[in-house]
């Protein structure tokens, strides 16, 4: 998708691409006609001296090629994949690393880009659930590095990019999992709390309850309750095929809505829900076209700005810290390292069923 993006927009050529899986990098490849292929990345940076780079990997490799990039070989832009870093301390260094050298960053929430998300910010916005005092997002599956840090992303982006001020939250992990090489926990859940008073719920691999749809973001203002679908999960609702736990399973696959105190509802439909794909291709485009005209100077911000994103990552820091430490955490989180490694690391949270699994290669 970063490929096509690149490819697809009028103010970018796609020049090079590297992957360590030289299968997946020839298809791509391939398909976009580029002849510079690479399976090491400092060598790729080295000859072609890029202008703008996708760092698509995982997230545990995302400080040290930000940085080695940003530092050695100064682009204008990068735009570095969600989770963000490792921990805390590593998102500083590549903020650091990026600001020094004058280096554009950009973290790949392109969700911010699909129509709904876009409607309910401005509905949001313009008043029309009044003043917003409670959001809810729930995810069946993926891990927080992987799935909550989008969600909480997408909720900050909907209510208006507040600044958390504390969160309180707690995770279980029993068993030896890992995503994409990382450590994960079996499912969290936490609040976060904002200046004004108002409150985001975040859970993750929690037990199903009433009305929870996976990556439904709901939104409950003075006036009304907003109700919006993420893309991603309306295909099988729509298809009717229960075969999976992440499909939609009660109210009809609308994306966006508006439950207004007078009991009156206002539906949004919009173009491209019923090809989840190509909503999440197109917002993926529009991201990086964006990307290449705020690293230009032609465009003066950008929604992913990583200064931005960074609260996201702070959230799932300071959720880990809170469940290390039993209690409630503050701006500006202190803790660099990543407390979910230190409490597994003191044994503070026992595996009760061994065996290392990672959760993209069972």
């Amino acid at each position: 998708m970063h490929a096509d993006a690149y490819a697809h927009s009028d103010a970018t050529d796609l020049v090079a691409l590297c992957d360590l899986d030289e299968q997946a990098l020839h298809r791509v490849a391939d398909a976009h006609d580029v002849d510079a292929r690479y399976t090491d990345f400092e060598t790729m940076l080295r000859e072609q001296q890029p202008d703008l780079i996708s760092i698509a990997t995982p997230q545990a490799t995302h400080a040290a090629m930000t940085i080695l990039a940003a530092t050695q070989y100064a682009p204008r832009g990068i735009l570095c994949e969600k989770g963000m870093a490792n921990n805390l301390g590593e998102a500083h260094a590549m903020l650091v690393a990026c600001d020094r050298h004058d280096v554009k960053l950009i973290i790949g929430h392109e969700g911010r880009h699909l129509p709904q998300i876009r409607r309910a910010r401005d509905l949001v916005a313009n008043g029309m659930i009044g003043d917003v005092r409670l959001s809810h997002v729930w995810y069946a599956s993926g891990g927080m590095m992987n799935q909550m840090c989008h969600a909480s992303d997408r909720a900050l982006f909907i209510v208006g990019d507040p600044k958390p001020t504390w969160v309180m939250g707690n995770v279980q992990r029993r068993s030896d999992k890992w995503e994409r090489g990382w450590p994960a926990e079996d499912m969290a859940i936490g609040i976060v709390g904002f200046a004004d008073g108002s409150r985001l719920v975040l859970e993750g691999e929690t037990p199903k309850g009433l009305r929870t749809e996976n990556h439904q973001h709901t939104v409950t203002g003075t006036e009304g309750l907003l109700v919006v679908q993420h893309g991603y999960w309306l295909r099988a609702k729509q298809d009717g095929d229960r075969s999976s736990s992440s499909a939609p399973t009660s109210d009809a696959a609308i994306g966006l809505r508006i439950h207004r105190n007078d009991g009156s509802v206002e539906t949004f439909d919009f173009e491209g829900h019923r090809e989840p794909s190509l909503a999440l291709r197109d917002a993926r485009r529009c991201e990086i076209d964006l990307f290449a005209r705020w690293s230009s100077g032609e465009t003066t911000e950008h929604d992913q700005d990583a200064h931005q994103c960074l609260y996201t990552q702070e959230i799932m820091m300071a959720l880990y810290e809170s469940a290390r430490v039993h209690s409630l955490v503050e701006w500006p989180i202190k803790t660099l390292a990543s407390p979910l490694v230190e409490m597994i690391k003191t044994g503070d949270l026992p595996v009760l069923s061994p065996g290392r699994y990672d959760t993209r290669h069972r």
